[in-house]
C-alpha cells in the first residue's frame, strides 16, 4: 500500500532530483490502509505487510488464502517472490523499487504518463475539451489570475470555492474559501505555491447531491472493463466517510456514466498508461458533473464494491471509512 502516492508525483514534479522520503505519519497511514487490499486479492495472492500481524489481519489472510509477507523477509530472500507479479495502490518509481527488493516480478507503466495522467491539470484539460468544465474553473498561474477568477465566479461574499493543487488527494493540498477575493490563510497557502511555479486549479464549489466513483481497467492493447460505480459519501468539506453499498445508479445515469467512462479510458490508454484507475462525478443541484478529476491507480472504490460484492445488501448500506483515506 503507497497511499501517499500522489503526495510522491508532487515530490518527483517539485524536486525529482531528491530521493523521495516517505514520512512515519504515511507509513502509518499505509499501515493502517493496507489490510483493505485483502478484499482486492484472490486466492494465492500475497500482501507484502510488515510484522508485527495482528491476530484479526493473520485470520482473515488465512480464510482468504492470501499469503502475509515480511517486505524484510522478502528482501532477505526467506520468503521468495519471484513467481508472483508486483502491483502497488499506485505506481511510482519508489513503489516500483519495493516491488525490486521483494524479489517480485515488476511491470511498471511508464512513470512519466502516470504522473501525467494523475495531475487535476490532466483531468481539467479533458473537461474543457470535452464542455464538461464548470463555469469559471480555470489554471491559476499567479495571484491575480486566481483573484481574477474568484470575482468573475464568485462574486458574491457567501459564494463559495476551492483552490487545488495538482496532485492533491483525500481533501489534502487544497484550500476552500468564499467570495470574490483569495487572501488571508487561504491566499497565503495559494501564492506559496504559485511562487514556486506550480498552477493552481480554481473551481466553484459544488453542494453534493451525490458522488459517483467509477472504477476501470485499461488495457493498453485497445480495451477496457467498467468495474462498477461507488457511491461515495462525503462530509460538508467534501472529505469521504464512507460509502453507500446496494444503491446503483439510476439506468440514465449510468449509461452517462458509461459514456464518460470510455472517454477517460482512450484518453489514459493514448497517453500511455495501462491498469486500475478510477474517475470522480458530481451529482449537484444543476445536475451531473461528469468528471472531476481521475485517479490512475486503485481507489477505496475498488474496496468498495469488493465489499459490496461480498455483502450484498438487500437494502442501501452505509459501509464506513477513516477520514482522509484516498478517494475514488
Amino acid at each position: 500500500m503507497n497511499a501517499d502516492f500522489e503526495v510522491e508525483l508532487a515530490h518527483d514534479a517539485r524536486a525529482p532530483a531528491r530521493p523521495y522520503r516517505r514520512t512515519q505519519a504515511f507509513d502509518a497511514l499505509n499501515r493502517q490502509l493496507a489490510p483493505h487490499l485483502l478484499r482486492l486479492a484472490r486466492p494465492g495472492d500475497a500482501l507484502l505487510y510488515e510484522v508485527p500481524w495482528a491476530d484479526a489481519l493473520a485470520d482473515e489472510a488465512r480464510r482468504r488464502e492470501v499469503q502475509l509477507v515480511s517486505p524484510r523477509a522478502a528482501a532477505a530472500g526467506r520468503t521468495p517472490q519471484a513467481e508472483r507479479l508486483f502491483t502497488p495502490w499506485g505506481w511510482t518509481r519508489s513503489a516500483a523499487e519495493e516491488g525490486l527488493r521483494a524479489g517480485a516480478e515488476v511491470r511498471p507503466p511508464d512513470f512519466e504518463a502516470v504522473a501525467r495522467v494523475n495531475s487535476k491539470l490532466w483531468s481539467h484539460a479533458l473537461e474543457v475539451e470535452m464542455g464538461w468544465a464548470l463555469p469559471g474553473a480555470c489554471v491559476a498561474h499567479a495571484p491575480e489570475e486566481l483573484n481574477e477568477a474568484a470575482a468573475r465566479a464568485c462574486p458574491g461574499a457567501d459564494d463559495k470555492w476551492v483552490i487545488k493543487s495538482p496532485y492533491g488527494f483525500a481533501a489534502r493540498e487544497r484550500v476552500l474559501g468564499r467570495g470574490p477575493r483569495v487572501e488571508g490563510a487561504q491566499g497565503a497557502w495559494a501564492f506559496k505555491r504559485l511562487a514556486r511555479g506550480e498552477p493552481l486549479i480554481f473551481q466553484p464549489w459544488l453542494e453534493v447531491k451525490r458522488e459517483y466513483g467509477v472504477v476501470v481497467e485499461v488495457s493498453k492493447e485497445g480495451s477496457h472493463r467498467l468495474l462498477g460505480v461507488s457511491d461515495l459519501r462525503t462530509n460538508g468539506a467534501g472529505t469521504g466517510v464512507g460509502y453507500v453499498l446496494g444503491r446503483p445508479p439510476e439506468p440514465d445515469r449510468m449509461r452517462l456514466l458509461e459514456e464518460v467512462a470510455t472517454v477517460v479510458c482512450e484518453r489514459l490508454r493514448a497517453e500511455g498508461y495501462g491498469g486500475p484507475a478510477g474517475f470522480d462525478a458530481l451529482e449537484h443541484a444543476g445536475g451531473l458533473h461528469p468528471l472531476l478529476e481521475v485517479n490512475a491507480r486503485y481507489t477505496m472504490g475498488f474496496v468498495a464494491l469488493a465489499v459490496e460484492r461480498e455483502l450484498r445488501p438487500a437494502a442501501p448500506t452505509f459501509w464506513e471509512t477513516k477520514a482522509g483515506t484516498p478517494g475514488g
